[in-house]
């Protein structure tokens, strides 16, 4: 399995990991390369001034860390390899997955997310998963249900205490609802 982290900048640089992946998945999500290696498993991974507290400017790198066992299983080695994907980016793709999980690649297009307010005044997370014209139809009640859970797992995994708000549209219905 391979280890998602959202790293800070500076002394402190992570508290906990997002999601572990199957190592292909983690491949894929955060495109990762072998030249992305920045050290093996004892390597201290740090970025930014040593002695600084950079934790209010928010996550700014994302690093995956490969397991031994997992490394000896493929070309890769084990350790650290920072990916190009941004945090925010790296976020919605962990959710995105999440969703593709259950319902398949074929009916997610994409998924856009941000922070809102639920009816109660928490925070939120309003989720809009974009999917292809006629799905709808296609995935029953069971299969949605499941997608849900899955996830709340992942936004458990991620420490996400937001109320996840989820909608499911078409490319051609959020273009009509902002035309309204």
């Amino acid at each position: 399995m391979a280890t998602v982290w959202p790293v800070y900048e500076g002394e402190m640089p992570t508290t906990w990991p997002w999601a572990r992946l199957p190592l292909s998945e983690a491949v894929s999500l955060f495109e990762l390369r072998s030249s992305d290696f920045i050290g093996g498993p004892d390597t201290a991974v740090r970025f930014g001034a040593r002695g600084v507290n950079l934790t209010y400017a928010g996550y700014k790198h994302i690093v995956v860390e490969i397991e031994g066992s997992e490394a000896r299983q493929s070309e890769w080695k084990a350790g650290f390899y920072k990916s190009k994907v941004k945090p925010r980016d790296a976020f919605g793709r962990l959710i995105q997955e999440a969703f593709v999980s259950k319902l398949g690649k074929d009916n997610v297009v994409r998924l856009d997310w941000e922070p809102a307010m639920d009816s109660q005044g928490r925070e939120a997370l309003k989720i809009t998963v974009v999917i292809p014209p006629g799905t709808a139809q296609k995935l029953d009640g069971r299969t949605v249900l499941d997608a849900s859970v899955k996830l709340r797992e992942r936004l458990q995994e991620m420490r996400v205490e937001s109320t996840p708000i989820v909608e499911y549209a078409t490319e051609a219905e959020l273009a009509q609802d902002a035309g309204r």
